[in-house]
């Protein structure tokens, strides 16, 4: 911008010599031919400049601002008001009045006022007949300001109902494409929507992430994780928003985001993960007297309640239901620390502190194994004290319990037989890796996440956050339409529960008693570590250690386990 010349103490107004800027302002940041394009403008502005006689005292130029919105901020807009209030102006020249503001005649008044009150006139080169130094000017600026505002009304009105209808059909409508996404316009019906596809590199990271959570890290560790390797955020790759960002607040070289615990959670609670479409519910308008809020991302669903799946997935459904499960703490996850070992009993989510109910986790002390509670050193559970047991113990009564339940079954006894029926269903669930075990996974998880909507809901009811008649229609039509996806998805989870694989028996030798279960030559004696844990889960549900009596010789190890024993889940409403 040319620089300015300051009026000196005794300044009077002389027309011969009038310092007269421009004003330039687009909400789209783009050059091209159009006669509202930013060179475009300023040529307009300049020509008309010089037509009078004027001197071109400076150019300011808010590119990719919109006029429309009263929160965004228009830097050079606020610095042409400054020169104004300083003396620096005489005269404001615009291509049009749309450029000073599209939010009504109230607003463009009020620029207009102090303008007049600084003795700046204001001239339209779109709009010649403007004058502000007559009560005619002044009318036919405020006519002129409503038709602007009536105008991005109406505009504002088509993008809005465009909008929602590429919202309902599950397209992306707005920013930038979420991490481990890239965008590409496909055609919807008679809508050209934007669809999200994996980024070949971001989401090779979404995919690790995954992993990392479900396996019980720490949203803090994984950003950590992220970090010390230097992956990039999306803001990070994204120079042109970083530029934007520093001209909205500081001039000040910004550094690349890195990663937090939040960014890390944004990225995997995000339903786009497994393809589904969003809404966003709870979010609020950032006002002048309220700050907004964000709301939460939520699948979008059709008029029968089921998900929309509109983009191409990162990772599968069920994958990232079982994933919600972990985040949501409905998955007993150990989280590992730098002494735990591998063993037989922890991280499968089966061995449990007896006092507290919190899951237990392996340790190392004096070169001895453990396993202890994860949360007694902690100090959370008052009296709760440090509770371990000795893991060579707890595994040896686990293992020798079960094959002693094992060999003694007595096929006429019902409890037995029930025991030994529960187990072999589980037998068949693990040799079944067909597409129905992963739908029925995918379709019980998603039954959950819709009674828990329906939950949600209730309570909302209960807080009165449907009040009015529009408020209870809105409720019984969200009942209306989650209870019979609920009932839909229940019915094909028992269906999928029947057409499963045929039953199968459990192997005759594992209920042969020749020989020594666990002893040298056994079969327990020549399986993996994992095909140990698959075998104890057909049996238990839980094992749950006590506190320990005594100590050291005198400490009753072996009687401080309780072994629950495998039951058939029990389907409820």
């Amino acid at each position: 911008m040319t620089p300015l010349s300051k009026r000196g103490p005794g300044w009077a107004p002389n027309l011969d010599h009038v310092r007269a800027v421009s004003y330039i302002r687009q909400s789209k940041r783009r050059e091209d031919d159009s006669q509202a394009s930013p060179e475009a403008q300023r040529d307009k502005c300049e020509a008309l400049i010089t037509a009078k006689g004027w001197d071109l005292a400076g150019t300011f130029a808010d590119v990719g601002r919109s006029g429309w919105d009263p929160n965004v901020e228009r830097p050079e807009f606020v610095e042409m008001m400054a020169a104004v209030r300083a003396g620096h102006v005489d005269a404001v020249v615009v291509f049009a009045l749309s450029r000073l503001t599209r939010q009504g005649a109230f607003e463009a008044m009020k620029i207009e006022e102090e303008l007049r009150q600084y003795g700046v006139l204001l001239v339209s080169v779109e709009e010649p007949f403007l004058d502000t130094s007559t009560p005619v000017g002044v009318a036919i600026f405020g006519l002129i300001a409503a038709l602007a505002k009536q105008e991005s009304d109406m505009k504002s009105a088509y993008i809005t109902a465009t909008k929602e209808g590429i919202r309902k059909a599950g397209g992306h409508t707005s920013g930038m494409a979420p991490y481990g996404f890239t965008s590409e316009r496909v055609q919807r019906g008679k809508l050209n929507v934007v669809r999200l596809v994996p980024d070949s590199t971001e989401a090779v990271h979404v995919r690790q992430m995954v992993v990392w959570a479900t396996e019980g890290v720490s949203a803090a560790s994984i950003a950590r994780r992220l970090n010390e390797v230097e992956v990039p955020t999306k803001n990070a790759k994204d120079e042109n928003r970083l530029t934007a960002r520093r001209k909205r607040a500081h001039s000040e070289p910004a550094k690349a985001p890195a990663w937090t615990s939040t960014t890390v959670l944004r990225v995997l609670r995000d339903p786009r993960l497994a393809g589904y479409a969003i809404e966003w519910q709870g979010r609020t308008v950032k006002t002048k007297d309220a700050p907004g809020t964000a709301g939460k991302r939520a699948i979008l669903r059709d008029d029968e309640g089921r998900p929309l799946a509109a983009h191409e997935a990162i990772v599968n459904p069920d994958e990232w239901w079982r994933l919600q499960d972990v985040l949501n703490g409905r998955t007993l996850v150990v989280k590992h620390t730098r002494r735990s070992v591998p063993s037989l009993l922890a991280g499968a989510g089966i061995l449990f502190c007896d006092v507290c109910g919190s899951v237990m986790v392996t340790d190392q002390r004096n070169g001895k194994r453990l396993y202890r509670c994860n949360r007694a050193s902690a100090g959370l559970v008052p009296g709760h004290g440090g509770l371990a047991i000795d893991m060579a113990t707890a595994d040896d009564v686990v293992t020798r319990d079960v094959w002693s339940r094992l060999e003694a079954m007595d096929p006429a006894d019902p409890e037995d037989l029930e025991f030994l029926s529960e187990a072999a269903r589980r037998f068949a669930a693990q040799q079944d890796t067909s597409e129905r075990q992963a739908e029925l996974a995918a379709s019980r998880a998603e039954l959950e996440h819709v009674r828990g909507a329906l939950r949600t809901l209730y309570q909302d009811r209960q807080d009165g956050l449907y009040g009015g008649e529009t408020g209870r229609e809105m409720f019984t039509e969200s009942v209306t339409r989650l209870t019979a996806h609920e009932e839909r998805t229940a019915a094909r989870v028992a269906e999928l529960d029947a057409s499963g694989p045929a039953a199968i028996s459990i192997p005759l030798e594992w209920t042969d008693g020749e020989m020594d279960p666990v002893g040298p030559g056994s079969t327990w004696d020549g399986w993996t570590l994992q095909e140990r844990r698959d075998f104890i889960a057909l049996f238990v549900d839980q094992i749950r250690v006590t506190k320990s009596i005594g100590r050291g010789r005198n400490a009753n190890t072996a009687d401080r386990v309780r072994i629950v024993w495998a039951q058939a889940p029990v389907t409820t409403r």
